[in-house]
């Protein structure tokens, strides 16, 4: 299960990309542009539970609230990832 493996890799590696990529359009650190619509990579990656966030009204204005509420919605994806895969894994075996 290489392809279960690296697939992970490349979401984990993804949702961390898109969650430093936040603030560093929010504030315009190393001469990128501010960007309003910069959370919305983390937000698709996020998904199903971004949308929840959006049906709980949650509208904090506080950046690092709504990067928490997001990383916890890609940690729940990268958990229900591994464990499908491991389901698949074990299936595959026979055990």
């Amino acid at each position: 299960m290489r392809f279960g493996k690296a697939l992970i890799a490349v979401y984990a590696t993804l949702c961390a990309l898109s969650l430093i990529l936040i603030p560093v359009s929010v504030n315009g650190w190393f001469g990128i542009e501010a960007d309003p619509l910069a959370a919305v990579y983390a937000i698709l990656l996020a998904m199903p539970w971004s949308l929840l966030l959006g049906e709980l009204d949650v509208k904090s204005e506080i950046i690092w609230i709504n990067m928490t509420l997001l990383a916890g919605g890609m940690l729940i994806n990268l958990v229900l990832m591994f464990g499908i895969f491991r389901l698949l894994k074990s299936k595959f075996r026979g055990n």
